[in-house]
């Protein structure tokens, strides 16, 4: 017969506001604190077998949820681009109406929000969410707003709504569009405080 090997116990240290938020956490789970520490490592110890660093995943998971709260949804790029094409080339002016729109309601829920700085949160989530363009620069002096986006896979309809969205977000935080320079897969522009 086989003998069970027996697993030795160790202590470490932590930090006690660490180790008390453990402890809830363990009791939310119906848990002892020994049981739930050992799950935690084990997850971690096995998030680093697969080759995961595991702040990566969680701000990844972040950046989902924070996603979804905001009203965004995954969907394939390719797919999305030909769809906005369609809309586009069925009606122009509905399109860009709705993609302003949308740029409009998306601004509103920061504005209307409890963030510290509205436009900076909302710049950050968008530059997260569009996580597919390779070049986007938001830089804000004083009164001055300036957007550069460049993506080679935007389609010229794509890029006229994407700038459409931009542009009624940048009035809802009451910035008027002084300069504007859109071609396919670019967008530049530059908004004064109104």
């Amino acid at each position: 017969m086989e003998k069970k090997r027996k697993i030795g116990r160790k202590s470490f240290a932590a930090r006690e506001d660490l180790l008390d938020g453990m402890t809830k956490i363990a009791k939310q789970g119906e848990l002892s604190l020994y049981r739930f520490l050992n799950d935690v490592f084990e997850q971690i110890q096995r998030a680093n077998a697969l080759g995961i660093n595991i702040r990566d995943l969680i701000d990844s998971r972040e950046l989902l949820k924070a996603a979804k709260d905001n009203g965004f949804t995954l969907g394939l790029e390719r797919l999305w681009y030909e769809m906005s094409e369609i809309a586009y080339s069925k009606s122009k002016r509905s399109s860009l109406d709705a993609w302003h729109d949308a740029g409009v309601w998306s601004a509103k829920r920061y504005t209307s929000g409890d963030h510290q700085d509205p436009f900076e949160a909302f710049k950050n989530d968008l530059k997260d969410f569009t996580w597919n363009v390779p070049e986007f620069v938001v830089k804000k002096q004083k009164d001055k707003i300036s957007v550069r986006i460049v993506s080679p896979r935007f389609t010229e309809s794509y890029t006229l709504l994407f700038t459409s969205f931009l542009e009624g977000a940048l009035e809802t935080f009451e910035y008027k569009i002084e300069n504007k320079d859109v071609s396919r897969g670019i967008i530049r522009l530059e908004a004064v405080k109104q």
